[in-house]
């Protein structure tokens, strides 16, 4: 590469929105929030509308839940790749375009005539989706004073919440009041909305160049030390592997728990997950006041207030006002916990790792899930469903030592801007 090359990159524009001059960006950062609402209702929408999509597309229940695999695996696929692809675009284009690709794949989903084009669709919404996740993260991180990076990451990713808590539940009561392809019709149509408004209203930013360093002859010359803060992100995101491996094989069986372990009354299922929805909800303003005054110890202690939760579920499983309180602190930590690993990962990653480091958390928590569903199956099918707790409890205290590695790596290693 020559000198006049090298010397055009460095003269890239960077567009960043400024944000140390006005206020919080509640606009913004709530129509980010919708958007993950509505995508993460979207992803796990066929779990609550397995029996209508099963008889529809004439399927079974099995088939229906390899959606939801197929899609998983997607999103661990080609997260990174297509971040890595759209590195340079516009954070704000490449939003909008991956949104317009989702609803688009939505769209499809409603109107597949078989299962074969629905799981389709479903794969190709899921890459979209993927990228989505990688992406928004670094764009809210940009948009944000450093002074309300915790808040407001909070504020976005608490739309996964609202998903859990409101979006499943609305649309299965859609499929059961009318046809299961209104409740994707739906998704499509706001998610198509939501597309425009980003493209059209949202501010822009556009990533800094990366710029080639040249030898004294001229020649392209790469960096030899590897990015210093690669150790601490790598500790970060095996917390966030290990975490929702140990979540996710709990949370997946949590229904013949209650049943099983607990003996609870099939009646109190429904009133126990609006309890832990509920209590998401608090933990998501937990971590908006927490993040940004107590950096250091907000996500550790969140951490180890989820092990004492889960550990709860798995010795007392005999006492109903222990497991009731368990459930509930786990939720209040399972709402605080994304915003606060997200905005962990966004501080300790270097500027240009950032968009790598969120498809990567993308990528760590998509592979717990799956791995968890699947090892919580066979734990529970073998040992238990309290079994699954003991798990659960001993990934959380293993994710609040990796934390704190991570933040003593962070600590030795200063990001370079």
């Amino acid at each position: 590469m020559s000198e006049t090359r090298a010397a055009k990159m460095a003269e890239l524009p960077v567009t960043r929105p400024s944000s140390s001059t006005g206020g919080f960006p509640f606009a913004t950062t709530g129509i980010l929030s919708l958007v993950l609402a509505v995508t993460v209702t979207a992803e796990s929408l066929p779990a609550a509308i397995m029996p209508q999509m099963a008889a529809s597309l004439g399927a079974n229940n099995l088939q229906i839940g390899l959606l939801l695999s197929a899609w998983a695996l997607t999103v661990i696929v080609a997260s990174i790749p297509l971040a890595r692809f759209t590195r340079t675009v516009d954070r704000r284009l490449v939003v909008a375009g991956s949104l317009a690709v989702f609803a688009l794949g939505s769209a499809v989903t409603a109107i597949a005539p078989t299962y074969e084009i629905a799981l389709l669709s479903r794969v190709v919404t899921a890459a979209a989706h993927g990228l989505l996740w990688s992406v928004v993260i670094v764009y809210a991180t940009a948009i944000l004073d450093s002074r309300h990076l915790g808040r407001g990451l909070a504020f976005v990713t608490g739309g996964v919440t609202v998903a859990l808590a409101l979006g499943l539940p609305l649309g299965s009561a859609l499929a059961l009041a009318g046809d299961w392809r209104i409740a994707f019709i739906g998704v499509a149509l706001i998610v198509a909305a939501l597309a425009l408004i980003v493209a059209r209203l949202l501010p822009r930013v556009v990533p800094e160049a990366s710029v080639p360093t040249l030898d004294m002859h001229g020649a392209q010359k790469r960096e030899q030390q590897r990015d210093p803060t690669r150790a601490p992100v790598a500790a970060l995101l095996a917390a966030a592997l290990i975490f929702a491996l140990g979540h996710f094989a709990l949370f997946s069986y949590i229904t013949p728990y209650l049943a099983n372990a607990a003996n609870f009354d099939e009646a109190l299922t429904g009133p126990m997950l609006a309890l832990f929805g509920a209590a998401g909800f608090i933990g998501i303003i937990v971590s908006g006041l927490t993040v940004d005054r107590w950096p250091t110890i907000a996500l550790p202690l969140t951490f180890a207030g989820m092990a004492l939760a889960v550990a709860t579920l798995a010795f007392a499983s005999a006492v109903p006002w222990l497991v009731v309180a368990g459930v509930f602190v786990w939720g209040v930590a399972l709402g605080a916990l994304s915003p606060l690993m997200q905005t962990a990962v966004m501080r300790t990653a270097s500027p240009r790792l950032r968009a790598t480091a969120s498809a990567a958390l993308v990528v760590s928590f998509n592979g717990g899930i799956a791995a968890g569903s699947w090892l919580g199956g066979v734990i529970e099918s073998s040992a238990g469903t309290t079994m699954n707790a003991g798990v659960a409890a001993v990934t959380s205290a293993a994710s609040v030592v990796l934390i704190l590695i991570a933040q003593r790596l962070a600590a030795r290693a200063p990001k370079r801007e």
